[in-house]
């Protein structure tokens, strides 16, 4: 069922994270239950469909961060063991004679993130809640799946998870934080350390993209018991074992619900160890009398018998991933739990903290917020407004600042004119009423905002109003103009890669817009410096990516028309052991991307250049030119220089491909494959030929490994180019 460690591929995993005193620990111990601990995963029902039945799943870093923990603090392992015998005891001596009292519990969740998939919705975050009161109220439509045998002790546990509606200072919350951080990437107990909220009044749920290796862990309330204890106190949790949408799934839901399990002081079935599957587990236990003693599962086998006995492995708090229940001796342990101070877990559910944190109220409308599927368009173009208003929105007044208004949720609006836009949003529940404006949130591009030809060797004091800047993983070292480096002139754009520690971060430079309708070819050249780390070519080299994209509609949608790649053509100068900054022209590249695509052939026509970082050297970008040549400038041009020829693959060890375009009828065309001598080898062509991308076999002659000329003529304008065959 359910979650936490899986093997680590590599230790790149963690990559990038910030050090604190334990994390050295985390890794050490994580790596060792990797090289240890490989499990095998066999069928279950749970399994979604067309998946394998051994697909790798993450499990469970209970056990190992609390050693972890441990190790980082051994003060605190004593007065632990202390206060896990005490709540032993409570436990022992625990009668439930408000068996049927609902105990509600606070909930606040930290989306930590990186700008990535694991920022995940709200609506996610809500599903998450959903799945966890599902399971733990015993309302999961699955549960009529257990077995005979164990169908008479599942659970309800009568206890419910509700999102805060109100912050530690009372104010009106959503019960979601959203902060940004590279700790994302590693997910041990530092990211704790960004945000955490009264642990006596919430439980703290982390949502991350790396739970330290796992998919989600948390620890005994015994183990975080102490003042120094509290700030390791909650669950972190992967973003893709989160809820049961989104970037989760059904199959991978109920993370929470068996990490809330431990949160209640609930062992694995098989004891106190994150090792399922070893016979010396059926010499420990989990402390609950109608859990048999197993050794563990991580496959749904549930007819599985380990030590003697029928297992439970339909259990929540089993690796099997097809968990359907808690027994009635788990229900009562965790109900123990939260009516013991061991962690303050018994302050949570106060009548007065359930008030305070705005748990019992009914939805409590407090800020106005929304977004839009894009802020920058051109004039003609359509946005669609979404409402983020929070709570218990009924109503909605819209107003776009062009003077169009609408009412309704999630409306569309039409910019006619180019110009910034205030856009306005009053919500309401019907008593309360919440406004929000957001000043030139609406940009509008003109058709054709840039001339033509265009060109910029980025001199100007600021970077002009023709581009725009995205800094997509929001890190801060996005395209800067700089003056240490340049083609021309003396300032280039830079992006300072060298200390970036974000894999896969990309940073973006786009234009404005270009009429392109009376193109026939568009022609983008562009000069880059840029150089790999270390000290030779196979020291550190890294496939950072410099890509150029086309949008004929403005930037609705972009296509990707050339990449440079690090382990290509990328480099232009050898690897620099500092931060590059390219020491003259020999150590800059230069490109001219042509598109003959009628697609891109529009009023709205935009360019965007990328820069993706895989933790490599500096790029600088510099001498950015765009034209266009008519239908008459290609005639022009095939008339005084002929026409551009390729041909593929070339060399060739047999066929090659000559292409060539064409812009209007040629009635007297030749086409032919000569030697070095100037001797016939192959007529290819003669005859007509139409307007249009032209496409044609060489080599059909069988020609021996040597150099050729492929002469075409059309309407007497000769074309030559060289071909090997090897």
């Amino acid at each position: 069922m359910v979650n936490c460690n899986r093997k680590y591929e590599t230790m790149m995993d963690i990559k990038g994270a910030i050090a604190h005193d334990y994390r050295a620990l985390q890794l050490f111990i994580l790596g060792l239950s990797a090289l240890f601990f490989a499990p095998l995963w066999g069928q279950s029902d749970d399994l979604p469909s067309g998946a394998s039945s051994t697909a790798e799943v993450k499990f469970c870093g209970q056990w190992q961060m609390t050693e972890a923990f441990f190790e980082a603090h051994p003060e605190l392992r004593g007065q632990a063991e202390r206060d896990a015998e005490r709540l032993e005891q409570e436990t022992a001596e625990f009668q439930d004679f408000n068996r049927d009292e609902l105990i509600i519990i606070p909930v606040v969740f930290h989306v930590i993130h990186y700008n990535g998939p694991e920022n995940i919705s709200e609506e996610q975050v809500h599903s998450a809640i959903t799945v966890m009161n599902r399971d733990f109220r015993k309302l999961n439509e699955d549960v009529t799946d257990v077995i005979d045998e164990f169908a008479d002790i599942a659970n309800d546990v009568e206890v419910e998870f509700r999102l805060a509606q109100r912050d530690p200072d009372g104010n009106c919350h959503i019960g979601i934080n959203r902060l940004l951080s590279p700790l994302t990437y590693d997910g041990g107990g530092e990211v704790k350390d960004l945000i955490q909220w009264p642990r006596n009044n919430y439980l703290n749920i982390w949502v991350v993209e790396n739970a330290a290796g796992a998919a989600g862990y948390s620890l005994y309330p015994s183990s975080v018991s102490g003042n120094q204890g509290a700030g390791n106190d909650g669950i972190v949790v992967a973003h893709d074992y989160t809820g049961n949408i989104g970037t989760s799934s059904n199959y991978r839901s109920r993370t929470l619900t068996h990490e809330a399990g431990h949160w209640m002081n609930l062992r694995h079935t098989w004891g106190n160890s994150n090792n399922p599957g070893e016979a010396e587990n059926c010499d420990n236990d989990d402390n609950v009398d109608d859990t048999p003693l197993t050794s563990g599962w991580t496959s749904c086998n549930v007819d599985g018998e380990t030590c003697g006995s029928l297992d439970n492995v339909q259990n929540y708090m089993e690796y099997s991933y097809c968990g359907r229940m808690f027994s009635e001796g788990q229900g009562e342990r965790m109900r123990a739990a939260m009516y013991s101070n061991v962690a303050q877990r018994n302050q949570l559910w106060t009548p007065q903290n359930l008030e305070d944190t705005g748990v019992l109220e009914g939805p409590i409308l407090c800020e106005a917020r929304f977004s839009a599927s894009r802020q920058t368009i051109c004039a003609g173009d359509s946005i669609q407004f979404f409402d983020n208003s929070y709570h218990g929105v009924t109503n909605w007044s819209w107003s776009f600042g062009d003077g169009q208004t609408a009412d309704g949720e999630n409306p569309w609006n039409q910019f006619m004119a180019p110009g910034l836009y205030d856009v306005m949003l009053t919500a309401s529940s019907g008593s309360d009423e919440v406004s929000l404006t957001m000043a030139s949130y609406i940009q509008v591009l003109p058709s054709g905002a840039l001339p033509l030809p265009f060109a910029d060797d980025f001199e100007e004091a600021e970077l002009s109003a023709d581009w725009f800047m995205v800094d997509v993983g929001a890190d801060g070292d996005g395209w800067e103009l700089t003056s240490a480096a340049a083609v021309s002139g003396s300032q280039s754009m830079k992006i300072q890669n060298w200390s970036n520690f974000l894999e896969f971060n990309a940073d973006q430079l786009v234009s404005s817009s270009m009429d392109m309708s009376e193109a026939q070819e568009i022609h983008i050249s562009y000069k880059w410096a840029y150089c790999f780390k270390g000290t030779n070519e196979d020291e550190d080299d890294t496939d950072d990516r410099l890509k150029i994209y086309a949008s004929p509609n403005c930037g609705e949608t972009w296509s990707l028309r050339r990449m440079h790649r690090g382990y290509t053509d990328l480099p232009s100068a050898p690897p620099h052991p500092f931060s590059f900054t390219p020491s003259g022209p020999d150590e800059w590249n230069s490109y001219t991307l042509v598109l003959p695509y009628e697609q891109f052939f529009t009023e709205n026509f935009r360019m965007m250049f990328e820069f993706e970082s895989r933790l490599g050297n500096n790029i600088f970008l510099d001498d950015v030119n765009i034209q266009i040549f008519t239908a008459s400038d290609l005639l022009e041009r095939e008339r005084l220089q002929g026409i551009p020829l390729e041909v593929y693959p070339n060399p060739s060890a047999g066929q090659a491909w000559l292409e060539f375009q064409t812009w209007m009828v040629h009635e007297d065309v030749t086409i032919e494959l000569l030697d070095m001598t100037g001797r016939l080898i192959e007529n290819v062509y003669a005859g007509q030929l139409a307007p249009g991308m032209q496409r044609l076999s060489l080599g059909s002659s069988n020609p021996r490994a040597g150099t050729y000329i492929v002469a075409v003529k059309l309407d007497g304008i000769p074309s030559t180019k060289r071909v090997i065959f090897e």
